[in-house]
């Protein structure tokens, strides 16, 4: 009796080793699934039950990154790769090897980002200060004129004096910095006053401009539009871009002080101020015209405006925008909406900077275009020449009595 009871029982344990019944709910595994292993998740084997119950055992490490080249354009020497499974990017040069040894030079002038006819900027978007001096450097190799750095996109690591100013002092052409509050390739998202303290030290660094919000340190500035709008309207100005709603446009006066303030301490400092707006709302010529001669009587030396919409109508309100506030602003300014029209077009129609990408890649999208193309446009003479023409075409009283 005892040898029965005791085989019973070793049956009982067998069965429940292996996943099968229980003498109390009476599971019996249905199903069975092994998951692989990635390098975001560990592998195991999930068990499904007859009364719906999942289990899951044998778990397995996670593996390391699969990666698979991503790399589109002719750069000689560079191939990024992706991983297929949580997008990480790493780059590999091969080849000719880009050199990241730089010399510092305080004694340098500081170049200027505001000073040219037009600004070819090559968007910078590396994690190492190494990956973002070779890529400086590869896209003033292919025409770019000037560069904008996501300091904000550096490692925390690399976000240090001498680091930046391995970064700036990498080329002579001028560098502008621009921290970002948001992730975006690895970057982590940042208060407003850590952004200032970034773009100091950049100048510090050796930067030649930074790029100024116009949300810093606003909590909510499209309520600013509606609660300022008659006061800024008593002093003067056109407040009809204020009827767009556009985002990060301020009209708080006591954050415009403290902007004006951090702007005065960077011009002190010897670089150069951009305040950049993202809209995020389609506004005709005469609202972008208003919005920009607000933004200029805030001591800044470009405004950035970028508007949505890319219907035809809507690129030829930027482009009369651009035409009226190249006669009528001091300041420079970058005008252009979310359509590559526009952004191919606006800097021919007075538009200072023509923002680019040296290649595309998962993180360097087609939104922007592409450095060599802007560069060929602008170092061709006669397409010059020829959208020169267009421009004056565009300009005259009859095409204007047409629109």
């Amino acid at each position: 009796m005892k040898k029965i009871v005791f085989f019973l029982l070793t049956c009982l344990v067998a069965v429940f080793l292996l996943g099968g019944c229980s003498a109390e709910s009476g599971r019996v595994p249905v199903s069975k699934t092994v998951i692989d292993p990635t390098c975001l998740t560990e592998g195991y084997t999930e068990w499904t039950y007859s009364d719906g119950y999942v289990m899951r055992d044998n778990f397995t490490a996670k593996t390391d990154h699969d990666f698979v080249p991503f790399t589109e354009g002719t750069q000689p020497g560079l191939i990024r790769y992706v991983c297929r499974n949580c997008g990480l990017e790493k780059t590999e040069y091969v080849g000719e090897e880009i050199s990241t040894e730089v010399t510092v030079d305080p004694l340098r002038p500081r170049p200027s980002f505001a000073d040219g006819e037009v600004m070819i900027c090559s968007m910078i978007l590396e994690n190492t200060t190494e990956d973002a001096v070779r890529a400086i450097r590869a896209a003033e190799a292919n025409g770019a004129y000037g560069f904008m750095v996501y300091v904000s996109c550096l490692r925390k690591e690399d976000r240090t004096l001498e680091d930046l100013q391995q970064i700036m002092y990498c080329t002579d052409l001028p560098v502008l910095a621009i921290a970002y509050n948001v992730s975006l390739f690895g970057a982590q998202s940042l208060s407003f006053d850590d952004m200032a303290d970034l773009l100091r030290l950049s100048v510090q660094a050796g930067a030649a401009a930074v790029d100024l919000q116009g949300f810093m340190w606003s909590d909510d500035t499209r309520a600013s539009l509606t609660q300022y709008r008659a006061y800024w309207e008593a002093k003067g100005f056109d407040m009809s871009f204020a009827s767009a709603n556009p985002a990060e446009v301020c009209a708080d006066p006591a954050v415009l002080e403290k902007q004006r303030a951090f702007t005065d301490e960077i011009h002190a400092m010897g670089a150069e101020v951009l305040l950049s707006v993202h809209a995020s709302v389609q506004m005709n010529a005469g609202q972008i015209v208003a919005l920009g001669k607000f933004m200029e009587a805030q001591g800044i030396d470009i405004a950035k405006i970028v508007l949505s919409g890319s219907s035809k109508d809507t690129v030829l309100e930027h482009l009369e925008a651009c035409k009226v506030l190249s006669e009528e602003l001091q300041c420079k300014f970058s005008v252009h909406g979310q359509s590559t029209l526009s952004r191919l077009m606006c800097p021919m129609f007075g538009s200072y900077i023509a923002f680019c990408v040296d290649e595309y890649t998962q993180v360097q999208t087609n939104i922007q275009i592409e450095l060599d193309t802007m560069a060929d446009l602008f170092e061709d003479g006669e397409l010059k020449c020829d959208l020169e023409m267009l421009v004056d075409l565009f300009a005259s009283p009859e095409m204007k009595g047409a629109r």
